[in-house]
């Protein structure tokens, strides 16, 4: 089977949910025998045609590592016609893009809490968020034959939010073998503690949709009972000179770590020297960086939101609050006073780990890409795929809205994309292209 797999970035260095995704199941999806593609925006990399990346030339959007184009390069659009199921890991730049050139089942799995994301991404308050990805989810996924939720309550979501297109659940997964015995684990004492303090560690982009900021707030109420709690932060981004500047008015300079970014091959063995993880996002969808957590025999401490419930059992492997503020604190002191509980419900959460085993949703996804093949929905479209024009009034509407929100002082007079070309009248037709 030939599979393309389409991404709106594609960086293997960079330690993205998305990007893990799409490397970690091409090469599972290739030593099971298929050939494997990826399709991305971009400029090219040493070593791409051997690893079959397939990239377009693309616009980089501010300092996110995403990409805009208007199109793929013919070479790529001719090879992205061959596939037999297309995969997409995007929603625009990459389901969009599937849909123009593809002529086979389009797959779509959904990473992202967009809604939130366009609300913290944007000077949007977040009810207008709500209401553009009310209309953008919906007419995006549109172009998918199928949608994989990774958690059910992911699911539920989106269809609350108006998407129509058959939906399922496959839960994201990953290798456990690392983390279930890490080969060289760290210990307190490289954060000059000594080897019996409480040490809670967070994984992760410091960036303001994890809401680290009520992290440091909850960690400071929790040092109020038990002034013996430490936070490790592992992970960089935008936020990390706020945070720094909040851990020193907290107080917490000398509680709170920030290991900065490390190699993934050595996120287990951090793992290893915490006892609890803790986050305070509710961005996720199913965070890859808490079932990890979770084979490394941590209980998890999080708040209530979809894709973390969906992972964590209240009460038997870790603790989910429905009330952020005061809930996390409250959370962290019962686990810091009470180890052997904290060890019992690491115990329990590195057994649930077990059925994200990358071999069993990989399978999963296989059995589906078996289906598709079979029942063909693609071609029971009312408009098929690789029949994209760029006379399209509606995209160039919607998407000159959403340019004009993202990249406001750019898009001001006349619209970004249509700047670009895209959705202006062309001299003659045009079509994929």
């Amino acid at each position: 089977m030939r599979i393309g797999m389409v991404s709106a970035t594609y960086d293997p260095s960079v330690v993205n949910g998305a990007v893990r995704m799409v490397t970690l199941y091409k090469r599972y999806l290739e030593a099971a025998g298929h050939e494997v593609f990826i399709f991305t925006l971009g400029e090219e990399q040493t070593g791409d045609e051997a690893a079959k990346i397939i990239r377009s030339p693309g616009i980089r959007l501010g300092d996110y590592g995403y990409y805009i184009s208007m199109g793929y390069t013919r070479t790529a659009q001719a090879l992205l016609a061959q596939m037999d199921i297309v995969h997409s890991h995007h929603l625009m730049m990459s389901v969009e893009m599937a849909h123009r050139y593809a002529r086979c089942p389009i797959v779509y799995t959904n990473h992202t809490r967009y809604d939130l994301y366009t609300g913290a991404y944007t000077p949007l308050p977040q009810p207008a968020a709500d209401a553009i990805m009310r209309q953008v989810w919906p007419e995006f996924t549109d172009l998918a034959d199928i949608v994989i939720a990774p958690s059910e309550s992911v699911r539920r979501l989106m269809i609350d939010f108006g998407v129509r297109c058959p939906t399922v659940v496959i839960e994201n997964g990953i290798e456990l073998a690392a983390f279930l015995n890490p080969q060289r684990p760290h210990n307190r004492s490289e954060l000059g503690l000594a080897g019996d303090v409480p040490l809670f560690i967070y994984v992760g982009r410091l960036s303001s949709e994890k809401n680290l900021v009520l992290l440091l707030k909850q960690l400071a109420i929790a040092r109020e009972i038990n002034p013996e709690i430490h936070l490790a932060i592992i992970g960089k981004g935008s936020q990390e000179v706020e945070l720094r500047q909040q851990a020193q008015a907290l107080d917490l300079e000398e509680h709170v770590h920030f290991v900065g970014v490390v190699p993934y091959d050595d996120v287990p063995n951090w793992l290893a020297a915490a006892d609890v993880f803790v986050t305070a996002s509710t961005s996720e969808v199913h965070p890859l960086t808490v079932i990890e957590a979770m084979a490394s025999g941590l209980p998890i401490i999080g708040v209530a939101s979809p894709g973390i419930i969906d992972s964590v059992a209240s009460g038997s492997t870790g603790f989910i609050t429905r009330t952020a503020e005061g809930g996390l604190a409250a959370a962290m002191v019962a686990l810091s006073q009470d180890r052997p509980r904290a060890r019992s419900m690491g115990e329990a959460a590195r057994r649930a780990s077990l059925r994200f085993d990358i071999d069993r949703t990989v399978g999963l996804t296989l059995e589906l890409y078996a289906e598709l093949l079979v029942s063909r929905p693609d071609r029971l479209r009312p408009k098929e795929h690789g029949r994209w024009s760029r006379r399209t009034e509606t995209w160039g509407a919607m998407l000159d809205q959403l340019a004009d929100i993202i990249n406001p002082p750019e898009a001001a007079d006349s619209g970004f994309w249509r700047r670009l070309g895209f959705g202006a009248p062309p001299a003659k037709e045009e079509t994929n292209e």
